[in-house]
């Protein structure tokens, strides 16, 4: 838990009680409040008060706070949309400057972090026994193994 876990917990209590956080909280699920805790928790650390997140903050916010909970695929698709309508709101409510631009960069970045594919490359396993894939007709430890 960082220092300012007090500050963060109302500041979430008081989004999720907010119109805009009630439309949020709707399409993330019951698990909002406490994925916002733990975003805003990881972005403040131990040395950054609430009100001056920046950005790399909010890139750590996400990578490691969000990052590590267990989220269903759906809620894994409204994190960008919550953390950005969060962090217009601490704007609208005066609690952090520029809130809106870091809610389109929190976007973008949960958007690439948590929703991102990947994709492995099928690989053709040879043995040191086995045909050379280069196509020379040599076994692979005469040919290209060493190479």
């Amino acid at each position: 838990m960082g220092a300012y876990q007090e500050t963060i917990e109302h500041w979430v209590s008081e989004f999720l009680t907010s119109t805009p956080g009630e439309m949020a909280a709707r399409g993330f699920g019951d698990r909002a409040g406490a994925a916002l805790v733990a975003f805003l928790d990881n972005a403040c650390g131990s040395h950054l008060e609430p009100a001056d997140l920046n950005e790399p903050a909010i890139k750590d916010g996400i990578a490691i706070g969000l990052g590590a909970l267990a989220l269903e695929p759906a809620q894994r698709e409204a994190v960008p949309g919550l953390l950005a309508d969060f962090l217009a709101y601490l704007q609208t409510s005066g609690r952090l400057g520029g809130g809106e631009a870091l809610g389109a960069y929190a976007r973008v970045t949960a958007t690439a972090h948590l929703l991102r594919k990947q994709v492995r490359k099928a690989t053709v396993k040879v043995g040191p026994n086995d045909p050379c894939p280069c196509g020379s007709g040599k076994k692979y430890k005469k040919c290209c193994m060493n190479a």
